[in-house]
């Protein structure tokens, strides 16, 4: 091996003198690799996230096979605006909100996925409406402006009324639906 390093950027230099276990530790780590499909999402996300708030706030869907980049591309987006704490309101601003969808489909574990990523408790025995109305409130006072659902189809493995009802929770929000996989919605654009 040669000894001129001067072709790696000076991270990679860096590294190649780590220990054994350090350079181990971070071939494993995730990087992100653009690709002009997730930059044209990220683009599309962009203007989401500055869209005015309206009556009926558009969306997108992305679905594609799995592996393809789905959650890597909402992770990446949701890292480009991580919440911040504005010190005047005493209030952390939370303008992208991404949760994974998981288990069986209701609207009882939507709300409380979402109070879950606001890092808000819940009692397991309030009502539906309990919940909505203070997720509502809570993704209102934190600014939330784009919601980010990965692994969508497990709201499609339940039966059609509680698909519906997701739905329907889903879109009533003034906020942005917009991470799926094999998912297609009604007003929302589609990206492939």
């Amino acid at each position: 091996m040669s000894d001129d390093l001067s072709h790696l950027t000076p991270a990679a230099a860096e590294l190649l003198q780590a220990p054994q276990d350090a350079r181990i530790r971070a071939i494993l780590c995730e990087r992100w690799v653009q690709y002009t499909r997730a930059a044209q999402v990220l683009r599309i996300l962009d203007l989401l996230l500055d869209h005015p708030r309206t009556t009926r706030m558009p969306s997108i869907a992305v679905y594609g096979d799995s592996g393809m980049g789905k959650t890597m591309i909402m992770q990446r987006f949701r890292d480009q605006h991580p919440p911040l704490f504005d010190s005047q309101a005493g209030v952390e601003r939370t303008r992208v909100l991404a949760l994974q969808l998981a288990g069986k489909p209701g609207e009882r574990r939507l709300y409380a996925q979402i109070l879950t990523a606001l890092g808000v408790p819940q009692n397991p025995r309030a009502a539906v409406v309990e919940l909505e109305q203070v997720a509502i409130r809570l993704m209102r006072a934190m600014d939330v402006q784009v919601l980010l659902l990965d692994e969508v189809h497990n709201i499609l493995a339940g039966t059609y009324r509680l698909e519906s009802a997701d739905f329907s929770v889903i879109f009533w929000q003034p906020v942005t639906f917009a991470h799926g996989r094999e998912s297609t919605t009604g007003r929302a654009g589609r990206v492939r």
